[in-house]
């Protein structure tokens, strides 16, 4: 069945976003629902030129792992697998689209392989729930960090943060079952699927200048390796900062990998941190880092506003596709006390 124009655009902006690419999302007013973007002209590239840009076996580059994000975002290879680097997972991956696409099952990924994969993850993708999407700041590099808002505006604010460090993708696909599917009532609900958009594209947990941000902030803030040289010199800090004190939601959840736990260190609301270790099954776990928490986030925000921010950390191995974009975002919408509608 030929899908809307319109809808097609859409869902790929949003994809595009949660796979790390450079995508132009225009900002407008609360409650407004902006047009999508006119693509933009193609240069022209000869068929050797295209070919030799392409990813390929044996190759470790950014290229690759937009490559795997795709595939992830397809259901076609497991989140943990964006490494980088073009082996025989990756490659099994392209084949297996390649078979279902009725293309020769080579594993290299030709321009009918990639048009193939557009396909794919336009397809894995369901339709949005978000009315409005802005632009909250930018990264140390220029990349623009984004949040999109769903649900019901005048209900109690709820935030879901994810990708804090960018190695830990797996956060990024609750964030995308969020703003898929049907629309959000009982929460004005905001999400920013990548708070680090250029440890993202580099699968790097630093900041520039090797900074780790959830220990930038200025709340029991020290000095010491990657916390900065001085609380809140990130350009990240202070977008998240700013971003935070504006919405000033009732609830935080922000999502971390690999020690798998909902966290109790410090906890500010055990009923919220209960209902999403049920709701998520995942067991509530003291996360002192090592000893004793300086310059978080989930601090920061709990000493100076009067909402509940709580960490969840995924283990080392992805969840389902569908289990995260289906019942473990489900899981939070309910704890946070969302809903279907």
């Amino acid at each position: 069945m030929h899908r809307p124009a319109p809808v097609r655009r859409a869902r790929t902006a949003v994809t595009a976003l949660l796979l790390g690419l450079a995508v132009s999302l225009p900002t407008g007013p609360a409650g407004a629902a902006p047009a999508a973007p006119a693509p933009a002209a193609p240069a022209p590239v000869s068929a050797v030129a295209a070919a030799s840009a392409a990813p390929r076996y044996g190759q470790r580059s950014s290229a690759v792992r937009a490559l795997q994000n795709r595939l992830i975002a397809a259901g076609l290879l497991k989140a943990e697998l964006n490494t980088g680097f073009f082996g025989d997972s990756t490659r099994a991956a392209v084949r297996a689209l390649q078979r279902k696409a009725g293309l020769s099952a080579s594993g290299t990924v030709t321009a009918a392989t990639d048009r193939a994969l557009d396909r794919a993850v336009d397809a894995a993708t369901g339709p949005r729930t978000w009315y409005h999407r802005e632009t909250i700041g930018t990264s140390a590099e220029g990349r623009a960090i984004r949040a999109y808002r769903a649900g019901q505006p005048g209900k109690p604010v709820v935030v879901v943060l994810a990708t804090m460090h960018g190695e830990e993708n797996f956060g990024q696909y609750v964030a995308r079952g969020l703003l898929e599917g049907r629309k959000i009532k009982g929460v004005d609900l905001w999400v920013v699927p990548v708070l680090n958009p250029d440890g993202l594209v580099r699968d790097r947990r630093w900041l520039r200048g090797g900074v780790d941000l959830n220990r930038n902030f200025p709340h029991r803030w020290i000095e010491r390796a990657n916390s900065g040289p001085k609380a809140v010199s990130a350009q990240e800090t202070k977008v998240t900062m700013r971003f935070l004190d504006r919405v000033d939601p009732r609830y935080v959840v922000s999502w971390h990998q690999p020690l798998i736990g909902v966290d109790s260190y410090g906890v500010k609301d055990r009923r919220l941190m209960n209902r999403l270790s049920k709701g998520l099954g995942i067991k509530t776990r003291r996360l002192d880092c090592h000893g004793s928490c300086h310059g978080t986030m989930t601090g920061w925000f709990n000493a100076h506003h009067a909402g509940a921010a709580i960490t969840i950390e995924y283990g080392s191995t992805a969840r389902s596709m569908a289990r995260m974009k289906g019942r473990d975002a489900n899981a939070v919408l309910t704890a946070v006390g969302g809903r279907r509608g």
